[in-house]
């Protein structure tokens, strides 16, 4: 454990992209002395000199999830959960290779392949737990139960 907590949050943004909430949570954790006003002030400081960024957070966080087969609704809440409005980050989504509904498709066909017995009600679900609309969900599961 790094005995400063400045190099504790360059540590971890020497890993991967981190949001501020995370890295917040991280200073809490291993530092609990800090005021708030204390881990608000190194926080500001990573952001001053580009170290940190919730922007690039966002665009790592959402093309990973992509890459995974999540749908934007999944990957929408996971935004929230870091404090950060997807509608800034948007465009990312309309920028992927693929659209929703052919990400749908793909992680439902990749899905089939591993189940013995899979049924509509059971792929909806997964479609659903996996951020998909319902709209997406249904046309992918009627494509492939014909």
């Amino acid at each position: 454990m790094a005995a400063d907590p400045y190099e504790t949050l360059v540590a971890s943004l020497a890993n991967r992209e981190h949001s501020r909430v995370e890295l917040d949570r991280k200073l809490q954790n291993r530092h609990p002395a800090l005021s708030r006003t204390e881990r608000e002030v190194l926080l500001d400081r990573l952001i001053k000199l580009n170290l940190q960024s919730d922007l690039r957070f966002a665009e790592m966080l959402i093309r990973s999830r992509l890459q995974r087969g999540q749908g934007r609704r999944r990957i929408e809440q996971e935004l929230g959960s870091h404090q950060i409005d997807a509608t800034i980050v948007a465009h990312h989504f309309d920028e992927a290779d693929q659209s929703e509904s052919d990400r749908c498709h793909v992680a439902l066909e990749k899905w089939i392949r591993g189940k013995k017995d899979p049924t509509r009600d059971k792929a909806l679900r997964f479609l659903a737990t996996r951020g998909f609309n319902f709209s997406d969900a249904t046309e992918a599961v009627n494509a492939i139960f014909r």
